[in-house]
Order: structure tokens, then sequence, then C-alpha cells
């Protein structure tokens, strides 16, 4: 006898039995909740028995739901065994995918990548460069394994690990008059020549969100949508910028930088992957390396 039972069905199960809701356990599992419904219906047919009592207030287990629930448990528990197994002997080489944010890439990833190579010399690396809602998105939707973002822009489902605070700076020419200052307030910049991130963006929102709670605004002269193009335009005089300090890097060598400290805006850069689901055993790997990273 064939039976057609997938480890997606078995998890489901194993989420509702632990939650007694529909709707947490499809929110756990990012499902919708007729999807959920559809694997615990197959499972039920292909088993030939009722798993939950369903009413109205309630569902929770039957008595075969509960005779099962261990063996499910063991199921997936053997599973998650012989897969880490496999992946730390398999001669073929793994793919693990990061969405990362522009910004991160250089003084976050990089030296740690070089580090995992030397561990993990059979695994390739792929870095899908996106902005902070896009990496949301990727990694919600399967196309990446983890991310790395910073806090302000989540979404249901993600579980976000901080891995350090950064502070934005105001970014002008070198010989600006800006550079005799040690420290700058917003006073005092109040009548440059402006260029903004788009309004939707993470920067934005932090530098709009700080401004609101000294209740002060900043005009701007230019808005474009990515960071590296308004440190361009800087570049040729167009106007400052406030930028994430780590978006500065020595390819600019014709920019100055200073901190910005009334108001004080910054982020929180960390990792996201998706809530409940366990990374591969290489991703798992290179994802410790950057908690490991940042915590010395």
């Amino acid at each position: 006898m064939r039976i057609n039972i997938e480890i997606g069905d078995i998890e489901a199960f194993i989420e509702l039995s632990e939650t007694n809701s529909f709707a947490k356990a499809a929110n756990n599992l990012n499902l919708s909740q007729p999807a959920l419904s559809r694997r615990i219906q197959k499972l039920e047919h292909e088993l030939g028995t009722t798993l939950f009592d369903r009413t109205t207030r309630k569902v929770q287990l039957s008595y075969s739901g509960r005779n099962f629930y261990e063996r499910a448990r063991g199921i997936i528990e053997a599973v998650k065994t012989a897969t880490k197994t496999l992946n730390e002997n398999y001669s073929f080489p793994s793919i693990i995918k990061i969405g990362v944010v522009h910004s991160a890439l250089r003084n976050i990833l990089f030296t740690t990548l070089k580090k995992f190579k030397e561990m993990e010399p059979r695994c390739k690396v792929q870095i899908i460069e996106r902005s902070s809602n896009n990496v949301v998105d990727s990694v919600l939707g399967g196309e990446c394994d983890f991310g790395i973002n910073f806090t302000g822009i989540q979404e249901p489902g993600i579980e976000f690990q901080s891995l350090f605070v950064e502070d934005y700076v105001v970014v002008f020419p070198k010989g600006d008059r800006l550079e005799k200052k040690r420290k700058i307030k917003l006073s005092e910049i109040k009548d440059r020549s402006f260029i903004s991130i788009w309004k939707g963006s993470g920067s934005r929102i932090y530098f709009e969100n700080a401004l609101a709670l000294q209740k002060e605004d900043m005009d701007w002269s230019y808005e474009v949508r990515h960071i590296p193009t308004a440190l361009s335009m800087v570049e040729q005089g167009l106007g400052i910028t406030l930028a994430p300090k780590l978006a500065i890097s020595k390819d600019y060598n014709t920019l100055s930088f200073r901190p910005l400290i009334d108001p004080v805006v910054n982020r929180t850069i960390g990792l996201i992957k998706r809530s409940g689901r366990d990374l591969g055993y290489d991703a798992q790997k290179l994802y410790d390396l950057l908690i490991e990273k940042f915590k010395k």
C-alpha cells in the first residue's frame, strides 16, 4: 500500500497540534488558512482517520491524533538527523542564498565569507542584493535562506537576530566648511542642498522618526532611491546627504563625514530568517559565524 504523505503535511499537523488554532498555525508556517486546511485534510485522507476534533470554538487532537503526534515528531526528528548527516558528509556543493541590503555587504559579510569558505570550500554562496523591503520578501518567499537587514521593516513570520547598532552620518565633499566640525547639529545644515533617500526607504523612515521626536523637519532638493546614488551626487557637488556609516567605503575618497548628534539617527543591523524554520546545515553554519563575529 502506497501512502502519499509529504514532510510539509506532517509539519502542518504538528504545528496545529501545538497551537490548537488554524490561524496561529498558518501564520507560523507562512501558509494561508485554506492551504493549511488542505494539508490536514490530505493527511487525514492518507491515514484513513480523523486527527482533529473541530468545533466552532476550537480545534484539538482526536484519539487517533494523540496517538499519531509522537510518531509524527519522531519522523521529523529522523529527517532532520538524516539531513544533517548527509550535509556533513556529502560530496556535492550546497548553495546558500543570502538576501542583503547593499550597505551591509562590505563591512559585515565579506570578512565572514572568507572565513566560511576556508571552513567549507565546497559550498557556494549566492549574494542577492536588494532593498530592505525586498530582502524581507525574499526570505519569506523562500528565495533566500536568510537575510541581512535592519529593524523597522519587519513582517509576521520573520525572526530578527540583532548584530549591532549603526549610526548615520552627514556626508559632504572634502574641503567643505563642515569638515572643521567634530559633530554636526541639524540646525547647522538646514540651509544646505539636501539629497534625500526616497520616502519608503528605511533610511528615510529613521531620519523622519528622529526629526518627529524633536518636532523638526528637513527639506530636500533631490530625492533618490539608493544610497550609492546619493553619495555620487555629493561627490559631484550637488549637495550633502545622510547615510549609514558602513555605506561609505574607501572608494569614496573625495568625501568626508561627521556624526549627526541633534538628532541622533541610527539603525540596528541584524539577520532575518523565517520563524519556526530550520536552516540547512551549511546555511546555519554561516548564520552562526555572523552572530559570532559581532559578539566579540
